[in-house]
């Protein structure tokens, strides 16, 4: 799969995404919050083959069934006893926290609080499965993997207060 996010001065974000079969499917948020989704052909990623319109209640009803949140198939059911206690959290990173201005390896991340950092977004980037010697500053958004626990000793540790 490719994720490709844009922005639109004046309109809005737009979301590319190109699925492992090949597909591509382009989506749209306007700052009014009308949501366009386009759906293209395989062979012909410059003129979508159709579109769809969708208001902010729409496009999040939508959201919705695509999580499952209205049926899941019974594989799924059993991926989420296995992920019962798996905790992703967006933290934004406070001056005043030891993490700021240090490197995850600096920090010691995972041997402290037991997370594992997946992302970091900073102003206008977004880091994923950062390096070891990645610089957290005070600002960014760090992205943590692990189990509620780790997550809380994570906050703890490093004074982000939720």
């Amino acid at each position: 799969m490719e994720f490709k996010e844009s922005d639109l001065p004046g309109i809005g974000k737009k979301y590319s995404i190109i699925t492992a079969a090949g597909d591509k499917i382009t989506v749209v948020m306007h700052v009014t919050g009308k949501r366009e989704i386009f759906v293209f052909e395989p062979d012909d990623f410059d003129e979508p083959s159709c579109d769809v319109v969708l208001t902010e209640e729409e496009a999040n009803q939508l959201g919705s069934v695509l999580m499952g949140a209205y049926y899941r198939p019974e594989q799924e059911k059993e991926k989420e006893v296995l992920i019962e206690n798996l905790a992703i959290e967006w933290v934004k990173i406070p001056p005043v926290s030891p993490l700021a201005g240090k490197s995850i390896k600096e920090a010691d991340i995972r041997r402290k609080s037991g997370v594992t950092v997946i992302a970091i977004i900073k102003e206008n980037e977004t880091i994923v499965n950062p390096k070891p010697e990645e610089v957290i500053s005070a600002g960014d958004t760090v992205v943590v993997v692990g189990t509620r626990e780790q997550v809380e000793n994570f906050m703890k540790e490093y004074r982000i207060n939720a």
